[in-house]
C-alpha cells in the first residue's frame, strides 16, 4: 500500500543521478524539481502542483533520476512502489492519457533544444553531432533520451563511422548501466558528409526527406497528446487543489478552481461527476468565507436542485439554514433546520440543527 511521508523544509527527496523505483504524489506543501537545461546549461526550477505525480519516468524506465527534488516548507508526499503505481494507473486510464500528454510535450521540448544546439554550429558533421548529443545524454544520466538518440543514429546511419560504438553504448544503456568510465572520447576520423543517410529509413520516417538531412532530430508535432494547454479540465484535480487552497486560507483561489470545475459538462467517470458536484458544494462554503452570502445561498440551492440525491444535500440545507438565521429570517431558518433534523442518518449536524431550533 502507498505510504505518506512528512518532510521538513529544505529536505531532499532525491538527488539527480540517484536510482530508485518510488513514485511520489504531492499531497500538501511544496516540492521543486531542479534540473539543467541541455542547451544553455542554466538551472531549471519546476514546482510540482498538489495532486501531481513526479519521478514517474525514471522509476518506470529504471534509470537515474533526471532532476533533484527539494522540499519547500513542511510537505507531505504519498509514496508508491513501482508495482503499486503500475496497478494504480491500470485502473485509471485517464491518468495514463494525461501522463502521455506531459511526456510528449517534454520530449518535443527536448527535441527543440537539441535542434537549436545542432544548428548553432552548422560546420560540424550532423552525424557526429547526433552521436555527440546521444553520449552527452548518457553521461548526464538521461538514459531514455540517450537510447532514443542512439537509435536515431543507427536508423539514419546504419553503416556510419560510429555504428559499432552506437550499438555498444545502446546495449549498455538499455541494460541500465552507467556510461563506462575511461571510454574513448568521441572523435571523427572523416570529414563532414562521410556518413550518409539510409534512404529506406528516411522513407519510413513521418518527415519529408529534405527535412531529415537538415534536422535528424525532427519529429512530427503531436497535437492530440502534446497541446500546451495540458488537456481538458480534470474536476478531480481541481477539487484537490481547491481543498488545499481552502485549508491554507486562500479562499479566492479555491473559489476559482471550484468554479472552473463547473465547466466539466460531460464527466468521463462517476468519480469525476462526483468531484464536479462536490466542487459546487465547496464553492458555496468558500463564498461564505469570502462573505459572499447571497452567492453562497444561490450555490447551495443550485447544488440541491442539480444533485437532489447527492451526499452534500443535507449539509447544503444546513448551510442555507445558517444563512437565513444570520440574516434574521428565523422562520425560514427553522424550516430548514427541521428538514435537517428529519434526514437520515442522525449525526453531529442533526444535533447542531436541533440546538439552533431550540435557540430560535
Amino acid at each position: 500500500m502507498p505510504v505518506s511521508r512528512i518532510y521538513t523544509g529544505g529536505s531532499i527527496v532525491y538527488f539527480q543521478g540517484d536510482k530508485g523505483d518510488d513514485v511520489y504524489v504531492l499531497q500538501s506543501g511544496r516540492v521543486v524539481l531542479i534540473s539543467t537545461a541541455i542547451d544553455s546549461g542554466e538551472e531549471i526550477r519546476e514546482e510540482v502542483q498538489v495532486g501531481e505525480f513526479f519521478a514517474v519516468k525514471s522509476s518506470m524506465g529504471r534509470y537515474p533520476r533526471e532532476e533533484t527534488a527539494q522540499v519547500i516548507g513542511k510537505t507531505t508526499l504519498v509514496v508508491f512502489k513501482l508495482n503499486e503505481f503500475e496497478q494504480f494507473i491500470l485502473k485509471n486510464t485517464r491518468l495514463i492519457l494525461k501522463m502521455l500528454r506531459v511526456f510528449s510535450k517534454q520530449l518535443r521540448d527536448i527535441h527543440r533544444q537539441v535542434r537549436n544546439i545542432l544548428k548553432a554550429d552548422s560546420t560540424r558533421d550532423p552525424a557526429f553531432e547526433l552521436m555527440n548529443v546521444a553520449e552527452s545524454f548518457y553521461k548526464s544520466g538521461n538514459v531514455d533520451h540517450a537510447v532514443y538518440a542512439f537509435e536515431r543514429y543507427l536508423g539514419y546511419y546504419p553503416s556510419g563511422e560510429f555504428t559499432s560504438r552506437a550499438q555498444e553504448l545502446l546495449q549498455m544503456a538499455r541494460k541500465g548501466q552507467s556510461y563506462p568510465t575511461g571510454y574513448p572520447e568521441l572523435e571523427s576520423q572523416a570529414g563532414p558528409g562521410h556518413d550518409t543517410l539510409d534512404p529506406s529509413f528516411m522513407a519510413q520516417s513521418m518527415l519529408p526527406a529534405d527535412s531529415v538531412d537538415d534536422d535528424p532530430f525532427a519529429m512530427p508535432e503531436d497535437d492530440s497528446f502534446g497541446s500546451d494547454d495540458g488537456g481538458a479540465v480534470d474536476a478531480t484535480e481541481l477539487l484537490q487543489e481547491g481543498q488545499e487552497h481552502f485549508r491554507n486560507g486562500d479562499f479566492e483561489s479555491a473559489a476559482e478552481l471550484y468554479q472552473k470545475a463547473q465547466e466539466v459538462t460531460s464527466p468521463h467517470s462517476e468519480a469525476e461527476a462526483a468531484a464536479v458536484a462536490r466542487c459546487l458544494y465547496e464553492l458555496g462554503r468558500t463564498q461564505i468565507k469570502l462573505k459572499q452570502v447571497n452567492e453562497a445561498s444561490q450555490t447551495f440551492s443550485a447544488y440541491i436542485k442539480q444533485h437532489p440525491t447527492g451526499p452534500s444535500v443535507k449539509p447544503s440545507i444546513f448551510q442555507l439554514g445558517m444563512i437565513a438565521q444570520s440574516s434574521g429570517n428565523n422562520e425560514r431558518a427553522a424550516t430548514l433546520f427541521k428538514k435537517v433534523v428529519s434526514m437520515n442518518p442522525p449525526d453531529e449536524m442533526t444535533d447542531e440543527a436541533k440546538k439552533r431550533l431550540e435557540a430560535l
